[in-house]
């Protein structure tokens, strides 16, 4: 497994040809932090799994730990990035926890931004069916 980025309360992964993309809540962080992290996770998943020529095949978007809601900054950036998944043609599994509002907005997310390439998932076996199932077109 290859570290690609690390931060405060994130770490990106890559093990063959998916991304993990793992995000905890650290209330502790300051606002200046977490726009920073933010800002890393961003630009490395734009360059480094959503580009045109990435070797990797996919993104799973792990926010089980995650903060339970985000807010229109956040929405924002992560509109950006599932619109290029969609672009790329690359897979996102949005690997939600057990808040209801975490899974709406994720869904919500990927229905308007990415509907072809992204979806939400609770389990393993969910993620890896999503992963092995054929994308339209």
């Amino acid at each position: 497994m290859q570290v690609l980025a690390r931060g405060s309360n994130f770490e990106i992964t890559a093990q063959g040809a998916t991304v993990r993309c793992s995000v905890v809540n650290a209330p502790d962080i300051t606002p200046e932090e977490g726009a920073r992290c933010a800002a890393l996770i961003h630009d490395t998943l734009s360059s480094e799994v959503f580009a045109r020529h990435s070797p990797y095949a996919g993104l799973v978007f792990d926010v089980q730990l995650g903060p339970a809601v985000f807010g229109p900054k956040t929405r924002a950036s992560l509109e950006e990035l599932f619109r290029a998944a969609e672009r790329a043609g690359k897979r996102v599994a949005v690997r939600v926890g057990d808040t209801a509002i975490q899974r709406l907005q994720f869904s919500s997310l990927c229905r308007e931004c990415a509907p072809t390439q992204a979806a939400v998932v609770s389990t393993d076996s969910e993620e890896h069916a999503w992963f092995d199932k054929r994308a339209p077109g």
